[in-house]
């Protein structure tokens, strides 16, 4: 009989290495054991409160634990707490038939359960580096394990909200007491929001029910299943302006003053069902200390309002008492959907994980960084030919730039629009001094045609959004310039072809056309255009034509069904596609990245226009961290300490950072990677050009351009 069925003392074994395992292989043409199984006491405290329907659960690498699937996990029960000291702790216990053949990988983690619908939401999960472990040789004497600590008496708690499994996640944004007031003076108002779940009226004989149900909090976890159905929405708020994490909001709501910033985070199971009640308070002008607020107005958000994935509504109040209009308020929303189709587990998580003994990261900057001319050479950035040149110099990451096109294809481009000359293709030699010409067939890229597409007149070209271009008609774009190489015409035909701008994501992860080292990371910046304190749209761009959501999922499913085990990290200027990536996946780590303070004209989103908003929007978010510009570093040398109090981490970019003597400086402050150009050069020469330009030839002009693409083609094939 197996020692751990009636084992009366703790014991501890080492893992069998190869040389142990050999001693089975010799024995392998016997028939297999049979497995054996034990019923295995689970038992963890937590000292963080539980909401409504909010439970322990346990997920781990076999089927009884679910194979680490959050939809499968094992729920365990709520037991009394018999701690000697006088602690708060809530107690869990399961008792659970785990085999004994291998070792067993677990995790512990909160969840939102709903037994009639057996839906699951996982609000909150342990992210250790290693899951724990029950070794073959393990009894079960064990102590009773804390959530969050591998060691009880650790200081740190390794624990992250979780991310989009089923559930929809909701938030509003009422920032600087958005009001309208009609014929009251105003005052200070604190709301409430209760998210409130629409069913049908139940068929009974002379008796109706009500209709609408409210989702209010269990205060006795011995409710019926019905009352628990109706509890799969979790509210929380956290204020921009100093908050560090989410938290329940109090029954009298929180404060929505003019420099407050409130945030309302939503975790609902049926969005289509639920509607939104806002309750608003207030004090008397001259309330004492000790006097409670009272009911000011109410307000309701239909789930019909919600339309795509964000928004502005504007919301009617009424008078508690007399229930006549009083005011009108406005919000903003944000709708996150779940992404089905690719598999996030809780076997491992890099979301956060930094380990303090790595060294500073040296990132190529679009690969070798803005375009540039070295003699003849053009070197452009953001193609395969500058990912695989940083690589050779030993970065240990390079920053690409993704979009979508028309046809939603995720391409690596920078700019949000493309830049066509309306001079003739005679004339494109006198633009190589400034820019990197391209060259369009007129076929395809007729003036008019361009103006139908949504280009717009500046000056001397037409400006057209990357968006109105399918990823084919990109592909007819000819550079005038390259870099030269050596070697026969096949390897020389690659050689041209990896210069090519618009690359497509998941080819930076093919191997065949992209030898990248195994070792050597991608920084993916989601482009998204965003308005200034001006009413500008970000570098001549407009308003997206994509709805938020696709457009992330877009990027995302590319990354894991091509990315392998390569290190990705995601990163934006805007927070909600920053926020979208955080809550959409729970593998990779995501970096909110913020502009330098002294520009005159500032993003109008007041999350990323003011570093403390954003640090502590990060924070909120469990971000990994944010991503600075070099002066704002040099005038505040402080931030990275208070990032790194937050649990975060911070990468450093700018035009400075080609200084190598700026980067150690930077790296000494506490910066854990050193985005910069040129990472394929020492001395930094070369000239940078002033970008794209597009010329659209002729039937006059074609052969003309085709002998110029031929004679370039030529002359750096030829050069060895």
């Amino acid at each position: 009989m197996h020692r751990w069925f009636f084992a009366n003392e703790r014991e501890y074994c080492q893992v069998r290495g190869i040389d142990d395992a050999s001693a089975f292989d010799a024995n392998s043409d016997k028939a297999e054991p049979e497995i054996v199984y034990t019923d295995w006491p689970f038992c963890v405290t937590t000292a963080k409160p539980l909401q409504g329907n909010e439970y322990l659960a346990i997920t781990g690498n076999c089927d009884v634990l679910g194979n680490w699937q959050p939809k499968s996990v094992h729920i365990m029960q709520a037991s009394d707490c018999k701690c000697q000291c006088a602690c708060q702790c809530i107690k869990f216990e399961a008792t659970v038939r785990i085999p004994r053949n291998k070792d067993i990988e677990y995790r512990y983690c909160i969840v939102g359960y709903d037994p009639l619908a057996d839906n699951v939401i996982i609000r909150f999960w342990e992210v250790m580096e290693h899951p724990r472990i029950i070794r073959m040789c393990h009894n079960m004497l064990r102590h009773c394990e804390v959530f969050g600590k591998i060691d009880r008496n650790a200081t740190d708690i390794n624990v992250d909200r979780g991310w989009a499994t089923t559930e929809t996640i909701v938030q509003f944004r009422i920032f600087n007491a958005p009001f309208l007031w009609l014929k009251q003076a105003p005052r200070l108002l604190y709301i409430y929001i209760q998210p409130m779940f629409e069913t049908p009226p139940e068929r009974c004989l002379g008796r109706t029910m009500d209709p609408v149900r409210l989702t209010m909090p269990i205060t006795c976890r011995r409710s019926t299943i019905n009352q628990q159905n109706l509890q799969m929405a979790f509210t929380e708020v956290a204020n921009l302006n100093f908050s560090e994490s989410l938290h329940m909001q109090p029954k009298q709501g929180v404060r929505c003053g003019p420099h407050d910033l409130q945030m309302y985070h939503f975790s609902l199971a049926h969005p289509l069902e639920t509607l939104y009640r806002l309750d608003l308070y207030t004090y008397a002008h001259k309330a004492a200390p000790d006097e409670p607020s009272y009911h000011y107005g109410y307000g309701f958000v239909q789930p019909t309002d919600l339309h795509g994935s964000e928004g502005w509504l504007r919301i009617n109040i009424n008078c508690a008492s007399t229930h006549r209009p009083l005011i009108e308020m406005s919000l903003t929303y944000l709708i996150i959907r779940p992404l089905e189709s690719i598999r996030c587990d809780l076997s491992v998580t890099y979301e956060r994980f930094w380990s303090e003994k790595h060294l500073p990261m040296e990132i190529g900057h679009r690969g070798t960084g803005n375009t540039y001319r070295l003699g003849d050479d053009v070197y452009r950035e953001n193609t395969m030919f500058a990912f695989n040149r940083a690589a050779v110099h030993n970065a240990d990451m390079i920053e690409v730039d993704v979009m979508l096109t028309k046809d939603a294809q995720v391409v690596i481009y920078h700019d949000f629009v493309l830049k066509f000359a309306l001079c003739s293709a005679w004339c494109v030699e006198k633009l190589l001094t400034e820019y990197d010409v391209m060259i369009c067939p007129f076929e395809h890229f007729s003036r008019n045609r361009l103006l139908a597409m949504g280009g717009r007149k500046r000056g001397d070209s037409i400006l057209v959004p990357v968006e109105s271009f399918c990823y084919d008609e990109l592909q007819l774009v000819q550079p005038l310039r390259y870099v030269s190489a050596s070697g026969c015409s096949t390897v020389c035909e690659r050689h041209l072809l990896n210069q090519k701008p618009f690359p497509l994501l998941r080819d930076v992860f093919n191997k065949d056309m992209l030898s990248l080292p195994p070792n050597v990371g991608i920084n993916i910046e989601v482009k998204w255009p965003q308005q200034d304190t001006k009413g500008c749209w970000q570098r001549h761009s407009s308003k997206p034509k994509f709805d938020r959501n696709f457009y992330v999922d877009k990027v995302i499913e590319v990354v894991f069904r091509y990315a392998g085990n390569r290190r990705v990290m995601f990163s934006s200027f805007d927070a909600d596609i920053c926020i979208m990536l955080r809550y959409k996946q729970n593998f990779y780590p995501v970096l909110l990245m913020v502009q330098a303070a002294e520009l005159p004209v500032q993003f109008a989103d007041q999350r990323v226009n003011n570093m403390e908003n954003a640090a502590f929007l990060a924070s909120i978010m469990e971000f990994f961290g944010m991503n600075f510009y070099t002066s704002t570093l040099f005038k505040q040398p402080l931030i990275l300490g208070h990032i790194k109090e937050l649990h975060m981490q911070g990468i450093v970019w700018g035009s400075e950072t080609t200084d190598a003597k700026i980067r150690d400086k930077l790296k000494r402050y506490g910066a854990v990677g050193v985005t910069y150009d040129r990472i394929d050069q020492q001395n930094q020469v070369g000239e940078e050009l002033r970008g794209y330009v597009y010329c659209i030839d002729s039937i006059a002009t074609r052969n003309h351009v085709k002998n110029l693409l031929e004679s370039e083609k030529l002359i750096k094939c030829a050069k060895g």
